[in-house]
């Protein structure tokens, strides 16, 4: 009980949003916090089916996860909260607005990384966002000299972002890749499943990005399966080309 009210505090959560369970996992310093919001029954929040994963600011010396469902009547300032993010994102706005406060003090973009404790693939995808100028506060100005500091180059980050078309052609076609983990095999299955049935597009959102982290997360693992996604990516953009 203590995690789940220190968490409350920390967030400076208010109703509907509650926090409704705490898992800290103290081998890899990393704390996940479960939100839920609306109506309990007896007491108890009634579980969501679905859900986002965003990095958040860190807590202290671990860094912080937040799980929750964006309900469909959210108004676009209530989406906007510190601890939620995009559908589509994998950090939280938060996050996104501690970084570009950090770049507008002057701070190099690794200098935020290292400071916040980024890793390269989240790193990837804000500075995409700040390129792409949907981060709120971020100019146009601040999206040059980041690119003036550090271009990125197309193979600088392996795994693709979760917006890049190939994922959904790996949930789609039959066999896009070969899988030697067993792990990963059962994984793809399920979700190739899954995805045939969802109708949201933020519902399919979250399953790509579901499938993306296995990959950030056993990346050294499966050189091979994200090499063939390399070959694959540039068959599926070739093809969207044409």
């Amino acid at each position: 009980m203590k995690d789940v009210e220190m968490c409350r505090y920390l967030l400076a959560l208010q109703p509907p949003w509650d926090v409704s369970r705490v898992r800290v996992d103290a081998q890899s310093r990393e704390v996940h916090v479960y939100l839920t919001s609306g109506r309990s029954w007896f007491g108890r929040y009634l579980a969501d089916t679905t859900q986002s994963r965003w990095r958040h600011t860190s807590l202290g010396a671990c860094k912080a996860y937040i799980h929750a469902s964006l309900p469909e009547q959210l108004s676009a300032q209530e989406r906007q909260l510190p601890f939620l993010g995009d559908v589509s994102n994998e950090f939280s706005h938060g996050l996104a607005r501690r970084v570009v406060g950090c770049l507008q003090v002057g701070m190099s973009y690794r200098q935020v990384c290292e400071l916040l404790d980024i890793d390269v693939h989240l790193a990837w995808q804000i500075r995409h966002a700040l390129s792409e100028g949907t981060l709120p506060g971020a100019g146009r100005d601040l999206a040059k000299r980041l690119h003036e500091e550090h271009p990125v180059a197309r193979d600088e980050v392996t795994i693709p972002g979760s917006s890049d078309p190939v994922w959904r052609h790996i949930l789609t076609a039959r066999e896009p890749i070969q899988v030697r983990m067993l792990s990963l095999r059962l994984l793809l299955t399920r979700a190739r499943q899954d995805f045939r049935q969802l109708r949201g597009e933020d519902a399919r959102t979250l399953k790509i990005n579901e499938i993306r982290r296995f990959f950030v997360k056993h990346e050294k693992q499966l050189a091979e399966e994200i090499a063939q996604i390399a070959e694959l990516r540039d068959g599926v953009e070739e093809g969207l080309s044409q």
